[in-house]
């Protein structure tokens, strides 16, 4: 890959980690501020009211952890663009194509590699 490719990458990567990363900035500040102020009554309506908020600021949280996952996967493709392994198949040892990287710029496998490890997880299980 040359270096322009590479810049390419490492610029949308860095976009996507900063757009991440101000969204899960949001999400744990929205939910500082939902779980200060939840004043109930202790009425059903209440009760109610807080086992939605509950929910909400549950799934907020579970997205930001899957962002924050996705921050990670960014992070590891910016190391292996300054260790000079960026567009490299981890499994394989042979290059990724750069549509797939233009797809999924954090990919580490390429799609042919990627279906050889889901076939075996299901095969396997999660296990391993």
């Amino acid at each position: 890959m040359n270096k322009r490719d590479l810049k390419k990458f490492e610029k949308l990567l860095l976009e996507e980690r900063a757009r991440l990363s101000g969204s899960v900035q949001n999400i744990e500040e929205a939910s500082r501020n939902s779980t200060t102020g939840n004043e109930h009554t202790g009425d059903f309506a209440s009760y109610a009211e807080q086992g939605t908020d509950n929910n909400t600021l549950e799934t907020a949280l579970t997205i930001a952890g899957a962002e924050s996952d996705r921050i990670t996967e960014i992070d590891d493709a910016l190391e292996r663009i300054r260790k000079g392994t960026y567009g490299i198949c981890e499994g394989s040892g042979k290059p990724i194509p750069v549509k797939r990287l233009e797809a999924f710029p954090a990919a580490r496998f390429s799609i042919e590699h990627q279906e050889e490890l889901e076939k075996e997880r299901r095969q396997y299980g999660n296990s391993f």
